[in-house]
């Protein structure tokens, strides 16, 4: 067979085999990180805030040392932050939230691993049943 004499089945293989390797390459350099990110000025607004919150407060609940990178994944998309931004959705006024064990400042979260801030925030706040 003359290598330039290409059978349509051939080309489809091909074209098909490509084609996946293409996907698969996308997915993984997606969660690998090569995604996008996050703008730098967001980050430095939601660092001054949780420093606001920590000098209001006298308190910071963002030791996440014992989470699995599911669980840091999970608080990130989540968009979590240790301050909320709106006094309307602080983690205290939240359906969600579990409050602090006596002795203890940071309270807990049924969606959202580790230490949860009182006066904290995320995307999943839900308003308390009346």
């Amino acid at each position: 067979m003359d290598t330039k004499d290409i059978s349509r089945r051939h080309f489809i293989q091909r074209l098909s085999l490509f084609g996946a390797a293409g996907i698969g390459a996308g997915s993984l350099l997606t969660a690998c990180g090569g995604g996008e990110q996050q703008p730098q000025a967001a980050d430095d607004e939601s660092a001054q805030v949780a420093e606001e919150a920590t000098t209001a407060e006298g308190f910071t609940c963002t030791d996440t040392s014992g989470l699995t990178e599911q669980d840091l994944t999970i608080r990130n998309t989540l968009q979590y932050v240790d301050a909320s931004l709106d006094p309307e959705k602080l983690c205290d006024g939240c359906a969600l939230y579990v409050a602090a064990e006596a002795g203890q400042n940071c309270g807990t979260c049924t969606v959202i691993k580790g230490p949860i801030h009182p006066k904290g925030s995320c995307t999943s706040w839900a308003p308390k049943p009346a």
